[in-house]
């Protein structure tokens, strides 16, 4: 029976590992022109949006303010013990 852990050497010949090595660096470049393409493409785009929005959609103001800027929201608020929870949850007990 062999070995499962015996290591088989494998030689590689050279013009194969340039060949690799050219792949990467292509795929690499490519894919770096694309991402700059993407960015100087979008940067315009954003900027005048960004403008726009600034200019006629980013100036909303709340009707209901009080003069010093504090705002006060009321409620009603109980108190609710962790027990009654329990009992309200399971109404078997």
């Amino acid at each position: 029976m062999p070995d499962p852990y015996q290591m088989r050497i494998v030689q590689i010949p050279r013009w194969a590992l340039v060949l690799a090595g050219l792949a990467a660096a292509a795929f690499a470049i490519a894919l770096f022109l694309l991402s700059v393409t993407v960015f100087l493409v979008l940067l315009p785009v954003i900027a005048i949006a960004s403008g726009l929005y600034y200019l006629f959609g980013g100036k909303r103001v709340a009707k209901h303010r009080k003069p010093n800027g504090v705002e006060i929201i009321e409620g009603e608020y109980r108190v609710v013990e962790p027990e009654r929870i329990e009992r309200e949850r399971d109404p078997r007990s």
